[in-house]
């Protein structure tokens, strides 16, 4: 009898604001938005996730103590910090808080286009990450 192999579609989780329209996003990936770490961390529970990204726009998003609260959940996700602000102290807090990867967000667009652009590339990096 041979195997059959079924992988499930890779799942992002995006911690902030979403798009006023779909993503541009063609890739086999499923992308949540929430605007809460409630729900955040609810939707972990739901299954697999692939990568969690967190916007840092404090106060509506801290997306430093969501990484927190992720790390403490599971520590093996891929989370990746997304800010305009790039300084010392946030790099530092990143790192404290076991963030994958830091991002600085575009500056010129406004934060809920910058995160979507954001997501796309993360599904596509996700896509070809499980081909």
């Amino acid at each position: 009898m041979s195997e059959i192999s079924i992988a499930a579609t890779p799942r992002i989780l995006a911690y902030g604001p979403p798009p006023a329209g779909p993503i541009a996003t063609e890739r086999d990936v499923d992308v949540e938005f929430v605007r809460s770490s409630r729900v955040l961390f609810e939707r972990l529970t739901e299954g697999p996730v692939h990568l969690v990204v967190c916007l840092h726009a404090p106060p509506a998003f801290d997306g430093v103590e969501a990484v927190k609260g992720i790390r403490r959940f599971d520590a093996t996700v891929p989370v990746v910090l997304a800010s305009r602000v790039q300084n010392t102290m946030l790099n530092l807090q990143a790192i404290q808080s076991q963030v994958t990867w830091s991002v600085g967000l575009a500056g010129d667009v406004p934060v809920e286009e910058a995160l979507s652009e954001l997501v796309v590339d993360a599904s596509e990096w996700i896509e070809r990450q499980v081909e």
